[in-house]
């Protein structure tokens, strides 16, 4: 091999530049540029990057020099400017001997005359990957990656732009795991393809038979299903943390399930009830769990998703509606990357007004209520006056009594339901409703304040006093025909009777 003729190298120059080129993750555009001191690398995102207090998706890039990069026979095309030539990479200068000793071995070099070190492929078919997972290895040792010199720069920008000593081969190692190597002739932009952890948080009602987004109604002493799924991106190597956030209406059942490809995650692949980030739960909040799946296990299952489940019970502090939220955190890259995902609920509230013909509230009079033609127990809250403000699901009772203001509150339900008011008992006086009272449709509301007491929008029910009539085509209407007919018959027999006694 002829070590002092620089030209030799340049046929195998040329398959380091294919491969370089072909990135993990990335792709580039190469914009010549003036000769000078420094280059840049703009690393541009997708617009799916957003940053923002709620949630960072920072990421911290450090570019690493591995070579110099010298482009030989240049020619600028006089149509769109664009330069093109033969590229030579070289190693010179402090310490250029101590780099090539810790290069790794699908490389090669030759000190030429000139005092720098040529460096070609041992092998043209090496592939882009195995440049990258070489490199990585090599600067992984601490005495190696102090030997090259490196630029870093953290961002959450949607565009970050590294400055750098000038044309090279760079390696390029991201904090959230990609890793690229590139060459720059001039400055040049790389675009990354976000392939990060996601997390995807869902909710359904027991009997409901799929997970959704969206807001669904919930009824005090139900279970909602929860179900979190959290993917592992291909090049994922860094512990992943999901934190849970549920509000007080909320009581965890502490039946956490974590599945991969439909087998249990075990605990030797995680770290329960990690400190890492979260230690403890916003005010009106708690924390059920928070997990911390290790690095290997996520290096290990790089692709696939992780499928959290859970339950929680429907409480009374659902009635407050500032806290009825459901949310997950995904911690990964050291806190680099946060991600938030949260699904709400909703309860619903439902009443009458009992009044007389003059409008006058009625209290005292009784109801059972019933649920889907099942009776439904409840429980009166009441004031410190012991006054019942509402009744809630829950108790051993299914009757409810109106109160001084003639009104009945049901609270803490679900708008999918059929709730009805059957009259037991009344004043005296005052006539039995004669068929139960309807409560489903537009006359559940939902609980949007925290005293829906005052609210107008309760169906007016009227009773009134005296005896009820009978209802047309009803035994009273009947009895009449009977014994009209009956008098009508008789005076018929009595007058033939008399014309007989004449005749």
């Amino acid at each position: 091999m002829n070590e002092k003729n620089p030209q030799f190298v340049e046929a195998k120059i040329l398959a380091v530049m294919a491969a370089v080129m072909m990135m993990i993750g990335l792709t580039a555009t190469n914009a010549h540029a003036q000769e000078g001191d420094t280059n840049t690398i703009t690393i541009t995102r997708d617009d799916s990057w957003q940053a923002s207090t709620e949630e960072a998706r920072n990421a911290t890039y450090t570019a690493y020099k591995i070579f110099d990069a010298n482009l030989t026979g240049a020619s600028q095309s006089a149509t769109d400017g664009k330069v093109s030539g033969n590229v030579v990479y070289t190693i010179s200068g402090t310490n250029a001997a101590g780099k090539v000793a810790a290069l790794p071995n699908i490389f090669e070099s030759n000190l030429a005359s000139d005092g720098k070190y040529y460096i070609t492929l041992k092998d043209d078919e090496t592939t882009a990957d195995t440049i990258v997972t070489k490199l990585g290895e090599m600067l992984a040792v601490a005495a190696n990656e102090a030997l090259f010199d490196k630029r870093s720069i953290t961002s959450g920008d949607a565009s970050v732009v590294l400055s750098v000593p000038g044309d090279g081969y760079y390696y390029i190692a991201a904090s959230n795991g990609k890793n690229v190597a590139v060459q720059t002739i001039g400055n040049i932009t790389i675009k990354e393809k976000n392939d990060y952890p996601t997390v995807d948080k869902k909710q359904k009602k027991e009997a409901d038979p799929a997970y959704t987004d969206a807001v669904i109604p919930a009824e005090i002493g139900k279970d909602i299903d929860y179900q979190i799924t959290v993917h592992i991106p291909t090049d994922a190597n860094k512990a992943i943390y999901v934190i849970d956030k549920m509000s007080a209406g909320l009581t965890y059942n502490k039946d956490y399930a974590a599945t991969i490809d439909g087998t249990a995650v075990g605990s030797t692949d995680m770290v329960s009830d990690d400190p890492g980030y979260v230690t403890t739960a916003p005010t009106g909040y708690t924390i059920p769990f928070q997990k911390k799946f290790a690095a290997d296990f996520v290096t290990a299952n790089r692709g696939k998703d992780i499928v959290i489940t859970y339950t929680a019970t429907v409480n009374a502090n659902a009635l407050i509606p500032t806290g009825r939220e459901n949310e997950v955190t995904l911690v990964y890259d050291e806190g680099n990357y946060v991600l938030k995902d949260k699904v709400d609920y909703t309860t619903y509230f439902t009443g009458i007004l009992k009044v007389d013909g003059a409008d006058t509230a009625l209290s005292g009079v009784k109801f059972e209520l019933t649920v889907d033609g099942a009776a439904y127990n409840v429980e009166a809250v009441k004031d410190a006056g012991n006054k019942v403000l509402y009744y809630i699901p829950g108790g051993t009772s299914n009757e409810v009594v109106t109160n001084a203001e003639g009104k009945i509150i049901i609270r803490g339900l679900d708008n999918t339901k059929t709730y009805k008011l059957t009259e037991t008992e009344t004043l005296a006086g005052y006539n039995l409703l004669d068929e139960p009272k309807d409560l489903s449709g537009e006359l559940l509301i939902e609980d949007k304040t925290e005293n829906p007491y005052a609210t107008t929008t309760f169906d007016k029910i009227v009773n009134n006093k005296g005896n009820v009539l009978p209802s047309t085509g009803g035994i009273g209407t009947t009895i009449f025909y009977v014994i009209g007919s009956v008098l009508v018959v008789g005076a018929g027999i009595l007058l033939i009777s008399k014309k007989r006694m004449f005749n």
